[in-house]
């Protein structure tokens, strides 16, 4: 929508501005990086406190509660009190719609693939794009940052395009599946994933690898031994983001679902779009609850992953 399309030239602009600042330059950390720079804000810091809490109020709270008093009301614009109130939309939205067991099913297993599978392929993508440097490289980076710089209606109506005939030599076809969608986010969202893991390999001091190959380690013994502890927080950030991002997809799933292939974006828009205010909004509120729940779990396991693999503890 209007959305992408004034957010599109600001993310190419933000990505060729970062390529200019870093060329030429090489920033290394052995490790996590050590003390946080403090500073103190004296008499201002009342006034800047009460400024970010202001921001974040109505930023997330008021549209949260926006969201939740309208799943309590019957109809769009019906003014909540005890006499409107009602949860009869949280109930036919868990209980009644079997559309929307199915989205969540077919939303989590989408951004679960797309999150894990991506890191499969961007650790060797950002350890190759940082080792090799050169216009090859450069180019490389830019292909694959095109695909999120483009709006998902486009990038949808491309995979239409390429996909809707059976593919060669095995004669099946991806349109119409929930696996065209799998590739389409792994297309999308390629550029997400692979930010935060080439981030932590520029980091990295190149003589830690230097000294395991001299002592005689081979690349999968160095990337296990040496590169892999180090990359876990940027892996674990770039699995959360692209699972956050995925599980609330909308312009790409738009186009490429069908029947048994709906995402909850696209749940939520057609009950949206069918007048259905008050689902949509039961809907959303769940799928708020859901992230918060999956971050509340993630932050109790956190004693069990390695230091900075939650990038909010950070």
């Amino acid at each position: 929508g209007k959305a992408d399309q004034a957010i599109v030239p600001a993310l190419e602009r933000s990505l060729l501005l970062q390529q200019r600042a870093l060329k030429g330059r090489d920033y290394r950390l052995i490790g996590l990086a050590g003390a946080r720079a403090a500073f103190t804000l004296g008499r201002l810091r009342i006034a800047a406190e009460a400024l970010l809490w202001s921001i974040l109020a109505l930023l997330l709270v008021a549209p949260l509660l926006a969201l939740v008093a309208s799943s309590l009301v019957p109809a769009y614009g019906v003014p909540l009190s005890f006499d409107t109130m009602s949860l009869n939309a949280y109930g036919e939205v868990l209980f009644r719609q079997s559309m929307t067991l199915t989205a969540l099913k077919n939303s989590l297993f989408l951004a679960s693939a797309a999150a894990v599978g991506l890191l499969a392929v961007t650790i060797p993508a950002g350890y190759l794009l940082v080792t090799r440097r050169g216009r090859l490289a450069s180019l490389l980076a830019i292909l694959i940052e095109i695909p999120y710089a483009l709006p998902g209606i486009v990038l949808a109506v491309a995979f239409i395009l390429a996909f809707a005939a059976p593919l060669p030599l095995i004669g099946v076809s991806l349109y119409g599946t929930i696996w065209i969608i799998l590739a389409a986010y792994f297309s999308s969202f390629l550029a997400v994933s692979l930010k935060p893991v080439m981030s932590a390999f520029l980091q990295m001091d190149p003589s830690l690898e230097e000294a395991a190959r001299l002592a005689g380690a081979g690349f999968l013994r160095r990337m296990r031994d040496v590169l892999l502890p180090l990359l876990a927080p940027a892996a674990g950030a770039s699995v959360i983001l692209v699972f956050l991002i995925a599980a609330n997809e909308l312009t790409v799933s738009a186009l490429l679902w069908s029947a048994g292939t709906q995402t909850l974006g696209v749940a939520i828009f057609n009950l949206d779009d069918s007048g259905s205010s008050d689902l949509a909004s039961a809907l959303s509120v769940l799928v708020v609850v859901m992230v918060i729940g999956l971050m509340a779990a993630l932050e109790f396991l956190a004693k069990y992953l390695p230091e900075g693999v939650l990038p909010w503890r950070n």
